[in-house]
């Protein structure tokens, strides 16, 4: 947008309007953040009154569609917690995204063999997909968590388990973004993999731990559960 004379604050807040304000209503295909990209620059040239090229529209489809099969970066020791994690959790992917596309992440980033399962979905229903997984599994909620990057589509996991905040990557937000509250559940807050280990994944297997010890005593919750979590 700057070769094309716009600012780089404008070009940004029109993507912000366009992305943020439509996305979710027109679908997460991988196509469409391609068509996202060019609606951002007809948001702008009309913004500021300058005639649309079509080519560089034709460019802001191929930017949009690049990403997709590159192959993925491991944010730093995500792959080694994530593999201990296993031992004592059911470790489920749930992405938003086209399955081929979500699939060759999962798989260039050696990652297929840490999942037990993964969940895809084209639209902003996480927590729903979360609770049907935990019913479908027997997962005790208080004794699980989801862990993401994303206040909006992430955090509304909060209603249904456990959440660990990592903001790892920017995500589009809004200022009315906000977590659940009054859930029930604990909201954890993490700077890195090292710290999920440390200050979530722990700390959930102490107090499972300490539950599983006065279980016989216990009316929470979790009685029934078949020490699954998730």
């Amino acid at each position: 947008m700057s070769l094309c004379g716009f600012s780089k604050r404008a070009a940004k807040k029109a993507l912000q309007e366009v992305y943020y304000g439509r996305k979710p209503f027109r679908g997460y295909d991988r196509e469409k953040f391609g068509e996202a990209i060019a609606d951002a620059y007809d948001h702008i040239c009309k913004k500021e009154g300058v005639r649309k090229d079509p080519l560089v529209s034709s460019i802001c489809q191929r930017i949009g569609t690049a990403p997709f099969f590159q192959p993925p970066e491991l944010f730093a020791n995500s792959l080694p917690v994530l593999t201990r994690a296993r031992h004592n959790f059911l470790i489920v992917a749930v992405t938003v995204g086209t399955r081929e596309v979500q699939k060759y992440k999962i798989g260039q980033g050696g990652l297929s063999a840490v999942f037990d399962d993964t969940i895809f979905t084209l639209h902003e229903n996480k927590a729903d997909l979360v609770e049907e997984f935990i019913k479908d599994n027997n997962v005790c909620a208080h004794s699980s968590a989801f862990i993401g990057n994303s206040m909006r589509s992430d955090g509304v996991t909060l209603s249904k388990t456990n959440f660990v905040f990592l903001p790892l990557e920017i995500s589009l937000a809004s200022k009315c973004d906000k977590f659940p509250e009054n859930t029930g559940f604990e909201l954890f807050n993490a700077h890195n993999w090292t710290e999920v280990e440390e200050r979530a994944i722990k700390r959930l297997i102490r107090r499972r731990r300490l539950a599983t010890e006065l279980a016989a005593n216990s009316t929470d919750d979790c009685t029934g559960c078949e020490n699954k979590d998730s």
